[in-house]
């Protein structure tokens, strides 16, 4: 952990137009909860990226949790095991997270990344463990991060969100971070360009904590929408129907009548989104060529594109100018296998039109079991019902 670390991030937090109310920087009540301090961040000698990549087509890849990768000296044999079961690319969380609120962390499990950097603690080297091995099979390696769910970062750095209380009509805190920060997107551009230094191919951006309906309103994030809309932010106006608007779908599955400012807003944070997503992807590529970028969606970006973008913040015509490929999130947990535990054929020929190539989507396939070798086995009937080049990603419940 380098010294210093407040002073580079700090300094691009208080130069912003944005004038924001310091924390007190208290004692952490975690053991577990680190101060990010890193020096300020110092651009690499950068090589330009290809203006095309190589898509790879039928992919069939597992979901793999840090904790079950097994220690280095049995990674090898783990290895074969995989390609022997049908396997051909493993996607990793780059850390840690939480399933609940981040700031309930109880402070007895370590919270950091799977790789070495001066920006985190490193829980275990596992990317740097892996993928000279991995390449040297011919097995795949591709990272995955939510980056609103990053959980080791200070709280008193203030790089968390805001959320709309449409009951007490204010704003509140949020448990997840604010990607329209400057200074947090300083501090993952960081981040990445150490993850590319692993040789990494590729990068999943994960949507599992959306800038939803009524998330987004951090101050940087506000100030910008109003500087591009020339018009004062009022939260809670957005939210006040009015008689002549269209119709949407709030974050809740209830029709209302919603003002065109809403639709501004909403439009404004998918976009910004996805350039943010975007600059931490070229990041990684220009650092070292990291080939391949894939952007989670959930089944709406398809089916109800209003509604996506009101939930999950997905514009999915957008976003195929800017990503490879997309992954379409599972709509069920339930514990099956095969084609039953995936999006159906109707859905993913939809997302055929939308995207154009069969070999830009991906599609989360749920399996119950523990083992390898039937992966190999599914993904044979699975491919029989959505054809050769779509990506089968198997994750275990």
């Amino acid at each position: 952990m380098s010294v210093g670390l407040l002073a580079g991030l700090m300094a691009c937090q208080m130069g912003c137009a944005v004038q924001e109310r310091p924390s007190a920087r208290l004692p952490s009540s975690s053991p577990a909860m680190i101060r990010t301090q890193a020096a300020p961040y110092a651009a690499p000698i950068q090589r330009a990226a290809p203006e095309s990549t190589t898509m790879i087509r039928g992919v069939t890849a597992l979901i793999v949790a840090p904790q079950d990768v097994p220690p280095v000296q049995e990674l090898e044999s783990w290895i074969q095991s995989l390609l022997q079961g049908g396997v051909t690319m493993v996607l990793l969380d780059i850390g840690t997270g939480t399933e609940s609120d981040r700031m309930a962390e109880d402070g007895r499990h370590p919270m950091g990344i799977y790789f070495k950097s001066q920006w985190a603690p490193t829980i275990r080297d596992i990317f740097g463990e892996l993928i000279p091995l991995a390449h040297r099979q011919g097995l795949s390696v591709l990272a995955a991060v939510s980056p609103r769910r990053i959980n080791w970062i200070d709280p008193a750095l203030a790089w968390l969100d805001r959320s709309y209380d449409p009951v007490h009509r204010q704003l509140r805190p949020s448990p997840y971070l604010d990607l329209f920060h400057p200074a947090f997107q300083e501090y993952v551009v960081g981040l990445l360009t150490d993850l590319a230094d692993t040789d990494v191919d590729g990068i999943l951006f994960r949507n599992d904590a959306p800038v939803g309906a009524y998330d987004g309103f951090g101050a940087f994030g506000v100030r910008a929408f109003e500087r591009d809309f020339h018009t004062r932010m009022e939260p809670a106006q957005l939210f006040t129907p009015a008689k002549s608007a269209v119709q949407g779908a709030m974050s809740d599955g209830t029709a209302r009548p919603l003002p065109a400012e809403f639709w501004y807003w909403a439009g404004w944070k998918a976009r910004e989104r996805m350039k943010i997503l975007e600059r931490f992807s070229r990041a990684m590529r220009l650092r070292r060529n990291t080939q391949h970028v894939a952007l989670e969606v959930h089944p709406e970006a398809i089916t109800d594109p209003r509604t996506a973008l009101v939930r999950y913040g997905e514009d999915l015509l957008e976003a195929k100018r800017r990503f490879q490929y997309f992954l379409l999130r599972s709509s069920s947990r339930a514990a099956t296998s095969g084609i039953n535990g995936s999006q159906s054929s109707r859905v993913l020929e939809q997302m055929k039109g939308l995207v154009g190539r069969a070999d830009r989507i991906w599609t989360t396939i749920s399996i119950s079991t523990d083992e390898v070798r039937p992966v190999g086995i599914f993904s044979r009937a699975d491919r029989a019902e959505l054809g050769t080049d779509i990506g089968l990603i198997y994750q275990r419940n």
